[in-house]
């Protein structure tokens, strides 16, 4: 290579270092704070190609514009009827005036470190004025975490977006517990709600077979009574029937319906064991007595 190739090389070489060192890129998930000699100089909002001048003299930091989450620590807090509960939060946030944050705060690391200590404070302090029930209950109505958390996140905010430049979008619980005595405490709670519920679904389920009981034996008088009508009448007409044709037969010869009317108490009175002891004319004996009849 020739010594004009060379310098125009390294000529080339040169101004790419120096654009480079120059030119910089902000990204539209991005805040790009420029400082000179370590004060900001220049807040850049928009995506686009700017330029500085080199490192040492203007530095670019950037930050992240885009919502972040971050969770706060276990922490164990009192409720308004004096019961422990230990409650975890996330916490939805955001940049929101790049500049303040910067000069209050520096980094995402310090950032979490306000956000925890705020948001904790509120918490206790929200905390506070709801009894354990509000958070912990089998009632729906009596529950209000919604309620705790709009609070939450409206106390934190007036106070980092004043302070830092953050910007709190939403502070939800997601995780509870309970130190062991109240654990045992609201599980006897709901042991005893939970018996209760039960206790009235059985008075109820009582109530019901008493009433279904009460209707079948109704029912069931009903149709004896209905089966007994209809059985002595039909008893009473058979009896009709038989009196009809034991008359019938009579009427046409009195003397064989009165001796097979006798033969018949015979078979019922008459055994190998049985002994009777009549008089002699009694109408009872009169067929065995007769010599005529073989």
């Amino acid at each position: 290579m020739t010594r004009g190739a060379k310098i125009i090389a390294g000529t080339v070489i040169f101004i790419l270092v120096l654009m480079a060192l120059i030119f910089y890129r902000v990204d539209v998930k991005e805040y790009v704070i420029v400082t000179q000699f370590g004060r900001p100089v220049k807040t850049i909002r928009e995506p686009g190609l700017y330029w500085k001048w080199p490192d040492p003299i203007q530095t670019v930091n950037r930050f992240d514009r885009r919502l972040q989450v971050y969770e706060t620590r276990l922490i164990e807090y009192l409720t308004e009827d004096k019961k422990n509960i230990v409650v975890q939060c996330f916490v939805g946030w955001k940049i929101e005036n790049p500049l303040k944050f910067f000069q209050a705060v520096g980094s995402v690391m310090m950032a979490w470190q306000k956000i925890d200590d705020i948001v904790c404070s509120q918490l206790g302090a929200v905390l506070g004025d709801y009894p354990m029930a509000a958070i912990i209950s089998t009632d729906e109505e009596e529950v209000k975490i919604g309620e705790m958390e709009a609070r939450m996140t409206e106390g934190a905010n007036s106070k980092t977006s004043e302070n830092y430049g953050i910007q709190i979008k939403e502070i939800g619980i997601c995780r509870l517990a309970l130190p062991e005595d109240n654990a045992q405490a609201v599980y006897r709670r709901m042991k005893e709600e939970r018996r209760s519920i039960a206790n009235k679904y059985r008075a109820e389920g009582k109530e019901k077979a008493t009433e279904i009981r009460a209707a079948a034996d109704r029912q069931k008088s009903d149709i004896l009574a209905r089966a007994y009508r209809d059985a002595q009448v039909t008893m009473g007409e058979g009896d009709a029937e038989a009196i009809k044709i034991y008359a019938e037969a009579f009427e046409k010869d009195p003397e064989f319906y009165k001796f097979l009317r006798t033969l018949e108490s015979y078979k019922k009175i008459l055994n190998k064991k049985t002994t009777v002891v009549l008089s002699s004319d009694s109408d009872l004996l009169r067929y065995l007595n007769n010599k005529e009849i073989k």
